[in-house]
C-alpha cells in the first residue's frame, strides 16, 4: 500500500521522498462507481431511463477521487522544510523553522480519509497511523504505512539525531 524511495539528492536539497499510497480507496472508489452505474442502467421509470448525462459528473468526479487515492500523497523533505504534493501539484509547504514538535498517533476511521481538515489543521491520510506533526501555524497529520520512516526523515529536515 505504501511504497518509499529515499536518496539523497545531488546538491543536498532534498533528504528523502516518501509516497503514501491509497490504492485500496482507488479500487472502492471504482467499485462502488461501477455498482451505481449499473443501478442507473438497470433503472427504468414510469417516464423512461433517465438521460445518461445524469451520471456524468458523478463519475467524473469519482474517477478524479480514485486517481488521488491511487497516486498518493508525495511528501518530499528537504533541507529546508517538507513538501507535501498531490498529483504533480503542490499542496503545502512546512518550513522547518515552523515544525515545533511530531509524533506517531492512530488516526480513525470517523476522521476521515484524503485531504482532511479546516483552518489550520490539515490531514493527508490514507491508513490508521499517521505523524501529527505541530507546528507554530497549526496541526499538519501525515499518514504513512511506515510513520517511522516519516519520523526519521523530520530528523534529517530538523537536525534532530536520534539514536536506536
Amino acid at each position: 500500500m505504501g511504497e518509499t524511495l529515499t536518496h539523497a539528492s545531488l546538491s543536498g536539497a532534498v533528504l528523502a521522498e516518501e509516497t503514501h499510497f491509497g490504492r485500496w480507496f482507488a479500487v472502492a472508489i471504482l467499485l462502488a462507481t461501477a455498482g451505481a452505474f449499473a443501478a442507473f442502467l438497470l433503472v427504468q421509470t414510469a417516464a423512461g431511463r433517465p438521460p445518461l448525462g445524469v451520471m456524468v459528473l458523478p463519475c467524473v468526479l469519482s474517477l478524479g477521487a480514485a486517481a488521488v487515492a491511487w497516486s498518493g500523497f508525495r511528501y518530499r523533505f528537504r533541507s529546508d522544510g517538507v513538501e507535501i504534493r498531490m498529483l504533480g501539484f503542490p499542496l503545502r509547504f512546512l518550513p522547518k523553522e515552523i515544525i515545533v514538535s511530531y509524533t506517531i498517533e492512530s488516526w480513525s476511521l470517523i476522521r476521515g480519509y484524503g485531504v482532511r481538515g479546516i483552518g489550520h489543521t490539515r490531514a493527508y491520510v490514507w491508513c490508521n497511523k499517521v505523524v501529527h506533526i505541530k507546528t507554530s501555524n497549526g496541526d499538519i497529520f501525515l499518514g504513512h504505512n511506515d510513520p517511522e520512516r516519516i519520523v526519521r526523515d523530520l530528523d534529517m529536515v530538523t537536525g534532530v539525531v536520534t539514536r536506536g
